[in-house]
């Protein structure tokens, strides 16, 4: 039987909320097909409900063999090893003991295949958000699986990184498994996959071979009208405009940043790049004490006032916010209502009185944020684990903006999140920046640093190896900097 996967008429609900209506598709043996869409359109819903996770309301599925899903959000539990996670349930064992070695030595050969170096031994809380993305595929490909879906498995990695992973892909295809990608990417979208389904507010609306698509293409048909430009026009700030975020010789307890010093203008969207472990997030971490990263040394300067404070909690409120990439990890608490996260770190400060909070207010400005955000949810007293990645996405940048900041650090802030949310992203930066906050755009999307910003610094093995700026900003000139050649 050719066929892997056959859906047919399929629909849920969630409550008096339609997510997804009479989809209907098939997958054969050896294809891959991409699954696009905005997010809520349906995308994890119609995962978890082919894995077996969910139960449909209506219509059927039929599934030719076993099936794995490589979930958006990470599973790894914190305080076991890399190589216990990847086994998790299918250890090896010889006469009846556990064969750690032959363990780590068959998670070795999947990183190589990889094309990365992480010790398996390592726990699984030591790892950025990159080597936990890198782990959760190992993991995937340890399944020797019929079907293999795979929810936004790019969304932190490199460009060589991401290359091996679909070299790998293409190998599996070619030995007959079926794989759905989930990507926002829809780039890399297009040059992996054989066919493409785009799901729009739960319906199937279309499903073509690659050939012939355009990413622009794609886009029209997930939000069902024309797009405008992917990036807003770029905020040019004068070169006297005023400094307003200084950071000077700052290097980590940890080693990970080595005295790095830069500014950020009044208004200015400045860009860091760099590969995966360049530093980039642990800068971002350092200044902000997240993750109880330490500052080793350097000072730090906000409108020329020094920056004393030494816990993330006071470094928010003296004028700093930071969108972190890890949401689950140090962003959101996903267990709690969305008005309880967006209001979380300015509680005492607007929404208390007298020790006692004013839920009223907390609900109020929520909604205020949700109607700026346009994040899809029944209401703000659902529980943010109940929402799709790019409106959790939406709901860490409310509580970061509701702190009031002058300075603003935003690491990776469209992971995760569909075509038009990202211009909505791109637009409340910019917006922000015209109101003279300080931006600094941390991304491994090159072309989202290069469509917003005039001004780059790279980073290299935790120092800024160069800086780019105006028409030196390109792909070529920051991966130079970034591999450590300039």
């Amino acid at each position: 039987m050719d066929d892997v996967l056959i859906i047919d008429d399929l629909t849920k609900s969630f409550g008096a909320t339609p997510v997804l209506s009479g989809v209907t598709l098939t997958l054969k043996r050896g294809q891959i097909l991409g699954l696009a869409g905005e997010n809520g359109a349906g995308k994890s819903t119609l995962a978890n409900l082919i894995s077996g996770r969910l139960k449909a309301d209506s219509g059927s599925i039929r599934l030719n063999g076993s099936c794995y899903v490589l979930p958006q959000e990470f599973s790894l539990i914190p305080t076991l090893t890399v190589c216990d996670n990847i086994f998790l349930g299918r250890e090896r064992s010889r006469f009846g003991v556990l064969d750690t070695r032959a363990m780590c030595r068959r998670a070795k050969e999947l990183f190589a295949e990889l094309g990365c170096a992480i010790d398996p031994e390592r726990m699984a809380s030591t790892l950025s958000v990159a080597e936990k993305q890198m782990t959760e595929i190992a993991k995937s490909l340890l399944f020797d699986s019929n079907l293999l879906i795979l929810d936004e498995p790019t969304t932190v990695l490199s460009r060589q990184e991401t290359e091996k992973l679909f070299s790998l892909l293409r190998q599996l295809r070619d030995k007959g498994t079926a794989i759905i990608f989930v990507t926002h990417k829809l780039d890399e979208m297009l040059s992996l996959c054989d066919e493409v389904a785009v799901l729009r507010d739960g319906v199937l609306v279309s499903q073509n071979k690659t050939s012939g698509l355009t990413p622009y293409d794609v886009a029209c048909k997930m939000v069902g009208r024309n797009l405008a430009q992917a990036f807003p026009e770029k905020t040019i700030v004068p070169e006297d405009a005023p400094v307003r975020f200084v950071v000077e010789h700052l290097s980590s307890a940890d080693g990970l940043v080595k005295d790095v010093s830069f500014f950020i203008r009044r208004g200015e969207i400045l860009g860091l790049a760099g590969l995966a472990g360049a530093g980039r997030t642990e800068l971002a971490e350092t200044i902000c004490c997240l993750r109880k990263r330490k500052k080793k040394s350097g000072v730090i300067r906000i409108d020329g006032k020094v920056l004393t404070a030494q816990t993330p909690q006071k470094i928010f409120h003296s004028g700093i916010s930071c969108l972190s990439e890890d949401r689950q990890g140090t962003a959101l608490l996903t267990e709690q209502t969305v008005y309880e996260n967006i209001t979380l770190t300015s509680l005492l400060q607007k929404y208390s009185s007298w020790g006692i909070v004013s839920k009223k207010k907390q609900i109020c400005s929520a909604q205020e944020y949700i109607k700026l955000f346009r994040i899809k949810c029944e209401s703000p007293e659902v529980a943010v684990s109940g929402l799709s990645g790019g409106n959790q996405q939406k709901v860490a940048l409310a509580k970061g903006l509701d702190t009031d900041p002058v300075v603003f650090l935003f690491d990776e802030p469209t992971r995760g999140v569909d075509v038009g949310a990202r211009r909505e992203i791109y637009d409340f930066i910019h917006e922000l920046a015209a109101q003279g906050v300080s931006c600094l755009l941390i991304s491994s999307d090159l072309q989202e640093i290069i469509g917003n910003c005039t001004r780059v610094l790279v980073m290299h093995n935790g120092t800024i190896r160069g800086e780019v700026s105006g028409n030196d900003i390109s792909e070529e000139n920051i991966i130079l900097y970034a591999a450590g050649v300039k």
